[in-house]
């Protein structure tokens, strides 16, 4: 009797054992599984992106119709973790990217805010040169002022991405008015800068410190305009895009949604580049995943920033023998000269 109670009792310890074990294996499965999987490194990847129809992204009333469409380019990202960084080590057009490095000037995070920041510019600058390009009625009601970069001799707790709301109980309407009240100032000085970051105030400090045999507070500031047009438009921002490389694009949409002829001419228009005031385009990064993105896309045309831009978008057409003519663009006169001359699809 005792030996049958003892191999009762045998056998249940083996099966708390077993049980335990189940437990604990699970348990190591679900880690490791989500470690390779949603675990991120101290890297990114870059891939080529694709193409963004930008009339889904500005809406003008009583725009004129599109039979083909202007589209952005863009670079895809994907977090550092196993699986992405596996396959970007097999596949020579994704590329990994350290996330921090001694050598950069913001760290990773720091400057996808800063990037924001001059995407915002860039799309507000564009959409009013295209509104004066196409001679409709825009103008500038008020400026948000962002702080995007912090010099080295800066002595100030001000971070990149805090929006200036007032100086020394001042409101800041716009870039002239605060260069103004920093001009007015002498080294030494100290103000309050009430900031806006993430939908909450702070009351910043700075003391102004001399470049270049002027005052200045020591920072990079980013501008964003608010501006009244007629017709009204609405833009719809994407929050996973960044930087200023689109205002090319915007601004040619726009213009196409402003006037009678349909500059597409009924084709996918793909292209890149920054736009100043003047209608200035200005080189960008990633130029590479951009075009590809563009064939990818079946775009028949991509514009590209004149000199290193160009000829790196030719060297590759080349390598790779695309069938998409490549056009070499200074200016927003450029890329619509070669649109007007387009035939009708």
């Amino acid at each position: 009797m005792q030996e049958a109670n003892d191999i009762d009792v045998f056998i249940k310890k083996e099966g708390r054992k077993r049980t335990i074990r189940f437990i604990l294996g699970y348990v190591l499965a679900v880690f490791l599984t989500f470690f390779i999987c949603f675990y991120e490194f101290p890297y990114y990847i870059d891939k080529p992106g694709g193409l963004d129809n930008i009339n889904d992204k500005v809406k003008v009333d009583g725009a004129y119709r599109s039979e083909g469409s202007i589209n952005l380019t863009y670079v895809g990202e994907l977090k550092g973790t196993l699986p992405f960084l596996f396959l970007a080590w097999i596949n020579p057009d994704w590329t990994i990217v350290p996330k921090e490095s001694p050598n950069d000037l913001l760290d990773h995070a720091t400057d996808m805010i800063r990037q924001k920041i001059l995407m915002k510019q860039s799309y507000t600058t564009s959409i009013m040169y295209a509104y004066q390009k196409a001679d409709k009625k825009v103008d500038i009601v008020s400026e948000n002022i962002y702080v995007t970069y912090i010099f080295e001799e800066a002595n100030t707790d001000l971070k990149v991405g805090d929006q200036i709301i007032s100086v020394d109980g001042k409101k800041i309407k716009n870039n002239e008015e605060f260069h103004n009240i920093v001009s007015s100032h002498q080294v030494g000085d100290e103000s309050k800068i009430v900031v806006k970051n993430n939908d909450n105030e702070y009351t910043r400090t700075v003391k102004y410190v001399e470049s270049d045999n002027q005052v200045v507070v020591g920072i990079q500031i980013g501008i964003e305009y608010l501006l009244e047009t007629t017709p009204n438009y609405e833009f719809k921002y994407n929050s996973l895009e960044y930087g200023p490389s689109g205002g090319l694009m915007i601004s040619l949409a726009v213009y196409n949604s402003l006037v009678k002829e349909d500059i597409t001419k009924g084709y996918k228009i793909a292209g890149t580049g920054t736009l100043d005031e003047d209608g200035n385009v200005g080189p960008v990064g990633g130029i590479e995943y951009k075009l590809k993105g563009a064939v990818k896309g079946g775009a028949i045309v991509f514009f590209a920033p004149s000199d290193e831009n160009y000829d790196e978008a030719m060297a590759i057409k080349k390598k790779k023998k695309y069938d998409i003519d490549i056009v070499r663009v200074s200016t927003f006169d450029d890329a619509l000269a070669y649109l007007m001359k387009l035939k009708e699809k």
